[in-house]
């Protein structure tokens, strides 16, 4: 979604909602390490606003 920029190298992806709402994304990974605690359940994550999150792939 727009606001909500992710990268992508081997091993990892970096998602990051620069919003100032939660969204929800696919979880592209297994969570390594958060700037806020973000809610995966079914597949996807709530991506609070003004989050980072580091994915293990």
């Amino acid at each position: 979604p727009d606001g909500v920029p992710a990268f992508a190298r081997e091993g990892f992806v970096c998602t990051v909602n620069t919003t100032a709402e939660t969204v929800r994304i696919p979880a592209p990974g297994r969570v390594l390490l958060g700037s806020e605690e973000a809610e995966v359940s079914d597949g996807t994550v709530h991506l609070p606003a003004d989050t980072t999150v580091w994915w293990a792939v």
